[in-house]
């Protein structure tokens, strides 16, 4: 199962489809100690809409260092952070 995550950026709107396998690879690769730029840029490219890609990839060219604002928005949507306590 995908979740469709949309982000509007200057204006324009980037489709992302996001499966848990995604989400896991990204996670994985800042675990191994790939570098957060490569693996965020690795992330969104690979989970934008086909549609998007061309515009994406301009806007990464243009925006260094939005991968990883992109990949932390996609990132936070897919998988929210959860209020927990140890009870004891």
């Amino acid at each position: 199962m995908k979740n469709l995550i949309t982000l509007l950026i200057a204006g324009l709107e980037y489709k992302f489809n996001v499966a848990v396998q995604d989400h896991s690879d990204f996670i994985d690769s800042a675990a191994r100690g790939e570098s957060m730029s490569a693996a965020a840029h690795n992330f969104v490219m690979r989970t934008v809409n086909t549609e998007s890609k061309e515009e994406l990839k301009k806007l990464l060219k243009e925006s260094p260092g939005c991968e990883i604002q992109m990949a932390a928005m996609v990132k936070g949507e897919f998988s929210p952070v959860l209020e927990m306590s140890v009870k004891k």
